[in-house]
């Protein structure tokens, strides 16, 4: 069961950040970007606060180096999710998807270089189908405009999402799941907050109750429950190996658009969902 858990924890939020695309889209017909952030992060942070109010757990920071958490919650949080958020309103869903697709390769260079994991043929090779599926998927999913300041964003989401990895793995000597995983909702209530201050963003309050499911899942499911999961994982398995579940995200979300959405999925998508599931299995086949 030890070994299995990370695969499970991999699937796990994997799949729950699929969905929280069609989540973002919906909320962000009411609010913006920068207060959908906010109230994401905020409700994460209240849940945290009763859950150890509760003593449901138990979190301790006494005599561990919290500086090392510093270029986490910079990387994540708050740096992806502002080049993400921003950035699927300036590029098509499917350049996004490809783009993002990217992370495991940049993942595993960063790892070699920063901790030292050196990468197997076996692993790289996997990485590579892996990324094929993920290209299958974005290049044939859909069309959409892209602009240029869109694409530098969302390359900007997938280096963030890279260094994260990496930094999250290495903390993890340190620091359990849930700790880490407490700070960044902080760090996010904190950024984003202080944000919408000076921006003036007078009726929020009044106009997040429209946007309250969207707020339950990204906050609760998609913050609380799927950030664990993949400190989690970060704490059991290779920054490299762990990473690549982040590509079975983007067939969730190809499901999720299909089946909520009506969009198309044909014999190419089909293909590149294949593939992205050979490919985690490659990697983590130990």
């Amino acid at each position: 069961m030890k070994k299995i858990a990370p695969i499970f924890a991999g699937l796990g939020y994997s799949t729950i950040f699929g969905f929280s695309f069609l989540a973002s889209k919906k909320a962000l017909e009411n609010v913006n970007p920068f207060e959908l952030l906010f109230l994401r992060f905020s409700f994460a942070t209240f849940v945290f606060v009763l859950l150890i109010a509760f003593r449901i757990i138990r979190l301790s920071y006494r005599g561990k180096p919290v500086v090392q958490l510093i270029p986490v919650c910079l990387f994540q949080p708050v740096l992806y999710f502002t080049c993400e958020t921003f950035g699927i309103m300036e590029c098509s869903t499917s350049t996004a998807g490809l783009v993002l697709g990217a992370v495991p390769v940049t993942v595993a260079f960063l790892a070699w270089l920063i901790l030292d994991e050196k990468p197997t043929w076996l692993r790289m090779l996997s990485l590579f189908v892996s990324l094929s599926g993920v290209g299958f998927i974005a290049l044939n999913i859909s069309e959409g405009e892209n602009t240029i300041f869109g694409l530098i964003l969302m390359v900007g989401a997938m280096v963030s999402a890279s260094l994260y990895n990496v930094f999250s793995r290495k903390s993890s000597t340190y620091f359990r799941p849930m700790e880490t995983t407490f700070v960044m909702m902080i760090s996010g209530t904190l950024t984003f907050g202080l944000l919408i201050l000076a921006k003036g963003a007078p009726a929020l309050l009044q106009r997040s109750v429209t946007v309250l499911p969207s707020i339950f899942y990204l906050g609760g499911l998609s913050s609380v429950v799927a950030f664990f999961l993949v400190n989690f994982n970060l704490s059991r398995l290779k920054a490299s190996q762990s990473s690549i579940f982040s590509n079975i995200s983007t067939a969730v979300a190809v499901a999720a658009g299909v089946l909520f959405r009506g969009e198309y999925f044909g014999p190419l998508q089909a293909t590149g969902a294949v593939l992205i599931l050979l490919g985690v299995w490659g990697a983590n086949r130990k």
